[in-house]
């Protein structure tokens, strides 16, 4: 009964011919879901500083506010999408649309630091089961050829909604009603509904919070032993669930993934071009964003203006990317990641040239080149990888897959934060040293006595030092501290603090631009590695129309 129309009056199936008139509508919703989650993620990011001046919160609650959402969703994605397979594809969409949207607002009215991480958290729960049933839903109601242009859509518009987002989000969160979302989505589960496979959730989600949780926290935590034995932990405990899950499935169980699925190579193949492929894109967009704002005091909107050219290269890539790719096969991801190595190390050379004195349009140029390497591969990445997976899979696969675009994005920010913030540190001392004949002579125009000067020229090469070494970069270390200035003139002390406040200036910008030429190398090799690792998957060719297989499939409502 559970497969039975909501409303037996009105019931298309997707083979129906009144089905196909809706299939581009529901898609539409689908992507407005799938766009709600990566715009609200944007939202958050955007408004970290609001947050902690309106709740009155430290570093740590901010850092997991962040982490509490990626681990949330990175640990039950799997889940989600074999809930999906198992109780209706639409069932658990709408779910978690409705749950999405009612954490939304419990964040929006968190009156307290962890009233807000807990939601935060929920909400990830949330996006958990909504996400993967949007791949699943398009794998299982689109003919084959049709397939293709949805999962282009998909994901031209998922690219689209994170590097726009805090462009469109004002617009978007005003007009965007969910009222209509569940009107005409077709119900879809597997044949075999069969109860949830509840040791696998167990398994996998332990493995995955193992490994996430020791990504995302190694760096704040100072990457003591114990997060390193976390993280290997985590390899056993993947092959306990491997091992686990094919004997359940040879005693003719329902496994919560088939094991079968790692034997088609364009999956699994697959799977590894995303992990690496989006390590890169979300370690890019992170480390610049921290370049424009911490070193060089872009405000938020000052930053995604000049990183948005890449959306519009995206969009323009997108409308050639399926031709390109029936005719050039896997070659024209290759040419796509190519060109965003290439755009990378003209970023590399740009910044280099410019120094402290770039502007957005001496690299939105190039972000824009960026995204047309983007738009080469975005939209037929999900094609290739999910083409061949059966359908009572589809819910499983649409799972693991975001699962490994999240852990991708996870490894991203942990290894490019870590390659910037190590060389900020790094080369502190030799950007307060460039600063230091300057602020030396400028500081004795103002007549001080030379052990003065002296104390106050060693004081900021320490402080500056200290604050590139700094956690939180709110805190100011002690060795910052002025107070010995208070025995001076007021218009002194007023003149020294400005001078003081230029050199830092002046250092900060010197050493971002050190520090994210090295973070934007580590990008120019991901990139040149996914082209090395897109010959794991199998060469791909024209499809040809076929009616999807619908295993089961309910009304509209």
């Amino acid at each position: 009964m559970e497969g039975a129309a909501m409303n037996d009056s009105a019931v298309v199936t997707p083979a129906d011919d009144a089905w196909p008139r809706q299939r581009w509508a529901a898609l539409a919703i689908l992507l407005a879901g799938g766009f709600m989650d990566l715009l609200d993620t944007t939202i958050v990011n955007v408004a970290i500083p609001s947050i902690r001046q309106d709740l009155h919160t430290d570093y740590a609650v901010i850092q997991w506010l962040i982490a509490g959402y990626l681990l949330a969703v990175a640990v039950v994605l799997i889940t989600g999408g074999r809930l999906g397979d198992l109780l209706g594809r639409k069932r658990m969409f709408l779910v978690g649309v409705v749950a999405f949207g009612a954490t939304s607002l419990l964040s929006g009215l968190a009156p307290s630091p962890n009233v807000l991480v807990a939601a935060r958290v929920l909400q990830g729960l949330s996006a958990a089961i909504m996400i993967p049933q949007i791949l699943s839903v398009i794998q299982v109601n689109f003919p084959r050829k049709e397939q293709s242009r949805a999962l282009s859509l998909y994901s031209s518009i998922a690219g689209i909604a994170v590097m726009s987002g805090p462009l469109m989000a004002g617009l978007l969160l005003t007009v965007l009603h969910l009222s209509w979302r569940s009107m005409i989505i077709p119900e879809s589960r597997a044949k075999e509904t069969r109860r949830l496979d509840l040791g696998g959730v167990v398994l996998i989600s332990t493995a995955l919070f193992a490994l996430v949780f020791s990504i995302i926290q190694g760096r704040e935590l100072g990457w003591p032993a114990w997060i390193f034995v976390l993280m290997a932990a985590s390899v056993p405990l993947f092959l306990v669930f491997a091992l686990y899950e094919s004997g359940l499935e040879r005693r003719g169980g329902s496994p919560l993934v088939s094991m079968t699925l790692f034997g088609e190579r364009a999956f699994s193949g697959g799977l590894v071009v995303v992990v690496v492929f989006f390590s890169g894109l979300v370690g890019f967009f992170l480390a610049f964003t921290v370049f424009l704002q911490l070193g060089l005091n872009y405000s938020p909107l000052d930053s995604a203006l000049t990183t948005f050219p890449s959306s519009v290269g995206l969009a323009v890539a997108s409308l050639l990317s399926p031709r390109l790719i029936a005719r050039l096969g896997r070659q024209a991801l290759a040419i796509g990641a190519l060109v965003m190595a290439l755009a990378q190390a003209g970023l590399i050379l740009t910044v280099r040239a410019q120094g402290a004195s770039l502007t957005p349009w001496n690299v939105r140029p190039i972000i824009f080149v960026f995204g047309l390497g983007m738009g080469l591969i975005l939209p037929s990445l999900a094609d290739v990888i999910i083409a061949r997976v059966k359908e009572r899979n589809a819910g499983a696969a649409s799972g693991i897959l975001n699962t490994g675009l999240q852990v991708g994005n996870a490894i991203g920010v942990a290894v490019t934060g870590v390659i910037l913030f190590t060389v900020v540190g790094s080369h502190a001392a030799t950007s307060a040293a460039s600063v230091t004949p300057r602020l030396t002579s400028e500081l004795s125009s103002i007549q001080l006595p030379q052990s003065v000067t002296d104390g106050l020229v060693q004081g900021f090469q320490t402080c500056f030092n200290d604050r590139a070494h700094q956690e939180d970069p709110s805190v100011v270390p002690d060795s910052c501290d002025t107070q010995g200035l208070a025995a001076l003139p007021a218009t002194v002390q007023q003149r020294i603090t400005a001078t003081l406040s230029s050199a830092g200036t002046t250092a900060r910008e010197d050493d971002f631009v050190a520090a994210i030429q090295w973070a934007l190398l580590w990008e120019v090799a991901v990139f040149l590695v996914t082209i090395g690792l897109l010959f794991l998957v199998p060469r791909m060719g024209r499809v040809t129309e076929t009616a999807p297989e619908t295993e089961t499939a309910a009304a509209t409502t």
